[in-house]
């Protein structure tokens, strides 16, 4: 029975060929938020009480034992305090989007932040989150899992579901991989050797013009390296961009829209270098068995699939652990506005009338409330409103204005009026009546992975990395902003387990994402959206208007807990040192990338292996001796093309020193020949995947880097309607 050929992004498909439609789920998507473009990456607008909200809601369920105390009524009372007591410049500080306005001095951009609101959280907003955290109580008694930081999008953690005993497997796996690479570490560049890199997609990617390939998924795990290595077709190089006829310059193809590359729904206009036409990280592939579990198919990425086959058995029970966490998170979009998923999809707070007309939106109401205040206070008899308009600055030397732009709003109003809008402090709404059957967050059997994919299976990006500290170098700096992947990875899904730390600050995950441009559907007046500025803590002036980013909080990274979001949301890594600057420290994770089940991709069932430590063991005989007796039976002529490559070098050299290795008897143009024919076929050389992975991550880099500015070029503009 012959193995199943796929239609392939870069092979048999266009490199941004995208496949939507699938059986009866006709342009399904999950979305990702490399692009502001990409359909259903985008959150919905949040007032910051929300974020709050949120934020407070995952802090207490860090809490032990928190879906028992929850219910306690003392104790959540005393729950309630802490929140109400959370300092509400550091709420502020914690949610609004200052670090994505567009770049000005300190002094233009402390008189841009708009009006600090008071009690960003109040008694109703905390009631609320009790109410809600029983709700989670109960989902959780059944699950383990925990919906958080929930809006549009959301977030699954756990710190129950990985066993004891897979915890201490993990562990070992980490602990024996390390042992077998001490003499050889490989520290992940530029992290100035604190970074231990033990399985990373950057080393022996897929490369274009070098990869030998199976257009059928053929190469399996145990059998990888004896049956496959060295075998295949060199996969073609990708044209630059612009080299093909199809292609125009400066060109912008759709994801989750219908063009000539490919069908999908939504988003345009997203430019070509978001593609790599030399480098793609190689998934695993991964089947559903019978009974329950899943197992690999294909060999993980710079994993000896014989040498660490223990491993591999670790690394599919935490898979299995994590699917009902990625089944939690990750939103499936149908057609442009349905979503299938479990949890929250929207708002929990959405303002009746948002302009700033709307004299509920503020206290006082209005100029003449503003003065019956202040004559109620001072005991003075109520006096009528001004209602000349201010001439000059003289008018308004009582109205501290923030800045040149308030006077011109305010300019030609009567001071009375103008005071009234310099001072007034903006309302947050109220939460809605909090109601039990709202959100559903239970998962519907028909809806999971597994039922979904259960034929065609999955692929999953595999990395498992120590960041080391020690007296010397106490500190790991902050990451930067960051979504997972190029779109040639389709990843759709993160899932992250942090299986060790010792002697380490805490350390947090903050996350972030994209929202629309277009926000006409609130119906605001014309330069009516201070009240909004104010409440959603966003600049909204055309032309000066912050990024369309949505702030959504952070999630503490602490020993034992696993994490998934869907990659819609940016996300970067809080610094930490040593709790005890004396003695070295540690954190060891292990991160899963799921690629969009919808596009499957090239993946090691189609790239055998490439690691030539792993084909000289297999063509040497290493793993039965130290491989000089082979060496000395080889042709010169193939021993010199392997020195001339870098592979098995300590081997060759030994065999060289013997004596026994004879000079190469060949002609000239026949050796020319056999260079030819057999140096593309073998295997890379460390150093050969080394500067492969430099060159992969400088082009990575490039692209986070547009990425990022393509994120912040997108401003609100709420000055025309």
């Amino acid at each position: 029975m012959s193995a199943k050929m796929y239609e392939y992004p870069g092979w048999n498909k266009d490199l941004r060929w995208t496949d939507q439609r699938r059986g009866e789920r006709r342009d399904a998507t999950y979305p990702m938020g490399i692009h502001y473009n990409c359909h259903g990456a985008e959150s919905e607008m949040l007032l910051m009480r929300e974020v709050a909200m949120m934020l407070v809601m995952d802090r207490l369920t860090d809490k032990p034992d928190w879906h028992v105390k929850v219910f306690n009524d003392e104790i959540a009372d005393k729950w309630r305090q802490e929140a109400l007591a959370w300092p509400n410049d550091d709420l502020y500080n914690r949610i609004i989007n200052v670090s994505t306005w567009p770049n000005m001095s300190e002094d233009m951009l402390s008189r841009w932040v708009p009006t600090k609101p008071k009690d960003i959280l109040n008694k109703e907003s905390v009631d609320y989150c009790i109410l809600e955290l029983r709700e989670k109580a109960k989902y959780f008694e059944r699950t383990g899992v925990i919906p958080t930081l929930d809006a549009t999008h959301s977030i699954a953690k756990s710190d129950s579901v990985v066993s004891t005993e897979l915890h201490s497997a993990l562990r070992d796996a980490f602990s024996r991989l390390q042992a077998d690479q001490a003499s050889n570490r490989d520290w992940h560049p530029n992290t100035d050797e604190i970074v231990q890199d033990l399985v990373h997609p950057s080393m022996y990617p897929l490369v274009y013009g070098r990869s030998l390939f199976h257009p059928e998924e053929v190469v399996g795990v145990e059998d990888a390296i004896d049956k496959w290595a060295g075998k295949g077709e060199v996969i073609p190089r990708r044209p630059e961009w612009g080299e093909e006829p199809t292609q125009r310059n400066n060109q912008g193809f759709r994801y989750g829209g219908s063009n000539d590359y490919g069908t999908s729904i939504g988003g345009s206009g997203i430019h070509k270098s978001y593609w790599s036409t030399i480098y793609q990280w190689l998934p695993a592939n991964l089947t559903f068995t019978d009974d329950g579990s899943v197992k690999f198919s294909s060999y993980i990425n710079n994993l000896h699939p014989t040498k660490y086959s223990s491993i591999y058995k670790d690394i599919e029970k935490l898979i299995e652990v994590a699917l009902p966490l990625w089944d939690q998170c990750l939103a499936q979009y149908q057609g442009y506005r349905t979503i299938v998923g479990a949890g929250r999809h929207h708002p929990r707070i959405v303002p009746d009338n948002a302009d700033d007309e709307n004299g509920d939106n503020w206290d006082p109401k209005s100029p003449e409330e503003m003065l019956a205040k202040e004559r109620a206070a001072t005991g003075e008899p109520p006096r009528q409103l001004e209602e000349s308009a201010a001439e000059g600055e003289e008018d308004l030397e009582d109205t501290e204005l923030n800045d040149e732009e308030e006077l011109d709003d305010y300019w030609g109003k009567p001071p009375d009026i103008a005071r009234w809008m310099n001072t007034r402090q903006p309302i947050f709404p109220q939460p809605p009546p909090f109601s039990e059957s709202r959100v559903n967050y239970a998962i519907n059997p028909e809806s999971t992975l597994r039922s979904q994919f259960k034929e065609s299976g999955l692929q999953i990006i595999v990395k498992m990395a120590s960041i080391e500290l020690t007296p010397e170098k106490p500190e790991f700096p902050p990451g930067g902003w960051h979504v997972e992947g190029q779109m040639n990875e389709h990843i759709v899904g993160t899932a992250l387990f942090y299986l060790d730390s010792e002697n380490i600050t805490d350390s947090h995950l903050d996350f972030r994402t994209l929202t629309s441009s277009y926000q006409d559907d609130w119906g605001v007046g014309q330069d009516s959206f201070h009240w909004m500025q104010s409440v959603y803590g966003a600049r909204l002036a055309g032309g000066s208007g912050s990024a369309c980013v949505q702030n959504y909080g952070s999630v503490v990274t602490c020993e034992g807990r696993l994490l998934a979001f869907p990659n819609v949301f940016q996300h970067r890594v809080s610094g930490f040192k040593l709790a005890d600057p004396t003695k070295p420290g540690h954190r060891r994770f292990i991160a899963l990338w799921l690629v969009d089940p919808f596009t499957r991709i090239i993946s090691t069932a189609n790239v055998p292996p490439q690691q030539a430590e792993w084909w000289e063991d297999r063509v040497l005989g290493g793993e039965k001796g130290d491989g000089v007796e082979l060496a000395t039976s080889m042709p010169p002529e193939i021993a010199l093309l392997l020195l001339e490559k870098g592979i098995g070098k300590g081997r060759l050299d030994k065999a060289m020193a013997t004596g026994k290795l004879a000079h190469p008897k060949l002609p000239q143009e026949v050796l020319d020949m056999v260079h030819k024919e057999l140096g593309e076929a073998l295997p890379m050389s460390r150093e050969e995947a080394e500067e492969h992975r430099r060159k992969l991550m400088s082009s990575r880099s490039a692209f986070q880097e547009e990425a990022r500015g393509g994120w912040a070029s997108v401003e609100y503009s709420f000055c025309e309607h």
